[in-house]
């Protein structure tokens, strides 16, 4: 699919509908539907895939959109996710839904990874670049802001403030590490991590953005991830993971139980 229809004449009826490309308005998702049958992908507004593809490479809207659809994997049935549904409108689907559950039970499908991971490679070096930037950049890191404040060069007022502002900017760069992660696969993530000084710039929990990354795209729980991660660090790295898994233990979100089309 080169191009983006805004608007699609659905093949079961009358009907004239504006395919769906973003979350609407207060929500947090929204689905993409497979072109042969009623399955489909829940994507996060925060998805970091489709994250990645908005700040590295600029693209949004119908552009995103498109790229977006050509990174998933196709559904178990073979049809392929696209935002217009198979030329489906909503009311269609809805009909076609309602049947599908009729005559299916409720066994939670097996894992299938959500990504064309061909596709999506084709990215690694552009998502690196940036990667690469962002680590060699001047740009001060939590660290050095706490360390600011403790030496008491700045008040708690603007600590704050400063903070807000340093998760914003670094919420989009993790969503780049976490696609660039999946891209490499568990064996090799956090090993990469490791080698280009990751922890050192985003500190511990840039392994756990990691390892929920690879729950996305492998369907391991993060909790299995860090426990067998942890046994490759020692001293405050090693401390703080088995903290995070002390806290969390069994209450953490577990994507590939919960709802295995949410990604």
């Amino acid at each position: 699919m080169d191009t983006f229809q805004k608007e699609v004449q659905c093949i079961l009826c009358p009907e004239i509908f504006e395919p769906l490309i973003e979350p609407e308005e207060g929500k947090s998702t929204y689905p993409i539907y497979c072109s042969n049958c009623s399955n489909y992908l829940n994507v996060s507004r925060a998805n970091p895939v489709r994250a990645a593809l908005c700040k590295v490479l600029g693209l949004k809207g119908e552009a995103l959109a498109l790229a977006f659809q050509t990174v998933l994997a196709t559904c178990h049935c073979g049809g392929e996710f696209n935002h217009d549904s198979g030329k489906r409108c909503p009311d269609c689907l809805y009909k076609i839904e309602r049947e599908a559950r009729k005559t299916t039970n409720d066994v939670d499908p097996e894992f299938r990874c959500p990504w064309n991971i061909g596709e999506l490679k084709k990215f690694e070096a552009k998502f690196f670049e940036y990667i690469f930037q962002k680590v060699e950049s001047k740009e001060e890191s939590l660290q050095q802001l706490i360390e600011k404040f403790e030496g008491g060069e700045i008040d708690a007022e603007t600590y704050m403030e400063e903070l807000e502002s340093l998760r914003f900017r670094e919420s989009t760069q993790v969503a780049v590490i976490q696609a660039w992660a999946m891209i490499l696969g568990s064996k090799v993530a956090f090993r990469a991590a490791e080698e280009h000084e990751l922890v050192e710039r985003y500190g511990t929990r840039i392994l756990v953005s990691i390892a929920d990354a690879i729950e996305i795209s492998e369907g391991k729980s993060v909790l299995t991830t860090l426990a067998e991660e942890k046994k490759n660090w020692d001293g405050p790295v090693e401390r703080e993971l088995n903290t995070f898994i002390a806290k969390i233990g069994g209450g953490f979100f577990v994507r590939s139980v919960r709802d295995r089309r949410l990604i």
